[in-house]
């Protein structure tokens, strides 16, 4: 079992232990539920679901399991990793008294059986023990109706292994059942016994024959009353891996459907707690506004002449609501709901653009300027990369049509991220004469985050060049 260093969920903030709550409350409800699917993509928050989950509920008299599959990926033999993982964390929870001692060394003694006899390898080698033959020599006797002494002395010994091998499974799954009930009436809590958990962690990043073994395993060898399997995989990239040993045309999805009994889809969908909670440093006083309001409100005239004083936002405006937050998280929370990021992009996402404002922490710092960049950089290095060595026009183009944008409100208009990023880049590759031309003809009735940046790139042109230079240096780094 994995210690967390604190309290379980202590840095929860994309609210997933009421998700847990309710899993629990229906696993524990549902006694034909054995093993639940939780799928989500890669990099979203799986593993950190399943290790806070797991010692949420260990902490609450449950005896639970956790178990790295890709960890294990090395070892070769999915069955023997997993068996070697509930008998080190079940002597841990059980300790060493003289019954529960008695117990494990049979679920050992009782494990070792089991993988000789299902294993269809050893078994092969077994019958030409027994018989001298080969099996496929055997095969192709049955087929030329040839079937002679050692043959049907062959059919016997398969006959003998079938009976034997379901017997030795049945007392395996036995002896686990009893180690299970021993491991959770140990963890007891207030007289209320619950079932073990398993949880089974990065099963998609293991070899396909790997994953492909350990959830065989687990559906004919673990089906046991005293515990659930709860699975985190991104399905699909599973899916993959399955169509990779049984062909592209092999129907993956209704294959996984044996083994899952449920499946819960974990999504991130509300990037906002996430970010108020690890944005919260990139207010300086050296940061440009981009004049941008964060709430929408019928009182008070705007500043800009050509504009309505109670105009609406755009349907799809980023507005802080009812929270407190800072235009930085605004930023980046329109930039994380354009782009979609995996909350392990949105990381590093913020540690790249942690290191450009680092790196230019000694002048006005254009935040819009250097997040989009970011972003843009992480999520769509393609398009990154035409926005400053292609069309910058097919770029806008391709980023509208490919990530459906949120907007920003000014007080009676609305901008779309994408919409602020083409000033920016427009202003740099017209060049500083542009700019400087552009300025001169500049009125008041512009946006701030307009003029602000006309006149930057007017009188501080190389200074805003090194935007992308810093971005591109972030990007090396992990």
């Amino acid at each position: 079992m994995i210690e967390l260093s604190g309290e379980p969920w202590a840095n929860d903030h994309m609210e997933r232990k009421g998700i847990a709550n309710f899993l629990t409350s229906y696993l524990d409800g549902d006694t034909r539920v054995k093993v639940l699917n939780i799928n989500a993509p890669w990099g979203t928050g799986k593993t950190f679901f399943l290790r806070n989950w797991s010692q949420q509920e260990f902490r609450q008299g449950r005896a639970c399991i956790y178990f790295n599959a890709w960890e294990a990926d090395y070892s070769g033999d999915a069955f023997v990793s997993l068996v070697s993982t509930i008998r080190d964390q079940l002597e841990d929870i059980i300790g060493f008294q003289s019954d529960a001692e008695h117990v494990l060394k049979d679920f050992t003694k009782k494990a070792s059986k089991t993988l000789v006899a299902a294993t269809p390898a050893l078994a092969k080698g077994i019958l030409k023990k027994f018989t001298g033959i080969e099996l496929s020599i055997i095969a192709d006797i049955i087929d030329n109706d040839q079937l002679g002494d050692a043959a049907e002395k062959a059919v016997e010994e398969l006959i003998k292994s079938n009976k034997e091998t379901l017997a030795t499974v049945k007392d395996f799954k036995h002896v686990l059942n009893k180690l299970l009930r021993q491991a959770a009436e140990k963890c007891a809590t207030g007289g209320s016994v619950k079932v073990a958990y398993i949880y089974i962690d990065e099963l998609d990043r293991c070899r396909p024959t790997f994953a492909i073994e350990l959830l065989e395993r687990i559906k004919h060898l673990f089906d046991v009353d005293s515990c659930r399997f709860i699975i985190a995989t991104d399905t699909s990239q599973l899916g993959e891996a399955v169509r990779a040993v049984y062909g592209n045309g092999f129907d993956s999805g209704k294959y996984l459907r044996r083994f899952f009994d449920r499946e819960y889809s974990l999504s991130n969908i509300d990037f906002t707690s996430w970010i108020k909670a690890k944005c919260i440093h990139f207010e300086r006083d050296n940061m440009v506004s981009l004049g941008l309001r964060k709430r929408y409100t019928r009182l008070g005239r705007p500043s800009h002449a050509y504009n309505l004083p109670n105009s609406m936002p755009h349907p799809d405006t980023e507005l802080a609501a009812d929270i407190e937050i800072t235009e930085s998280q605004l930023v980046i929370l329109s930039l994380a709901n354009t782009f979609k990021p995996s909350l392990r992009d949105l990381d590093k996402i913020i540690c790249h653009l942690e290191a450009v404002q680092s790196g230019l922490s000694n002048q006005p710092f254009h935040f819009f300027w250097a997040a989009y960049l970011v972003f843009l950089k992480i999520e769509a290095p393609d398009i990154y990369s035409t926005s400053f060595s292609g069309s910058y026009a097919g770029a806008i183009a391709d980023l509208m049509d490919r990530y459906p944008a949120r907007y920003l409100y000014f007080g009676s208009v609305s901008r779309s991220v994408h919409a602020i990023f083409e000033t920016y880049i427009g202003l740099y590759r017209n060049g500083r004469n542009n700019a400087q031309e552009t300025a001169r003809r500049s009125t008041d009735e512009e946006l701030q985050y307009v003029t602000t940046a006309i006149m930057e790139f007017a009188n501080e042109f190389e200074r805003m060049k090194l935007y992308p230079t810093f971005v591109n240096l972030a990007y090396s780094m992990e």
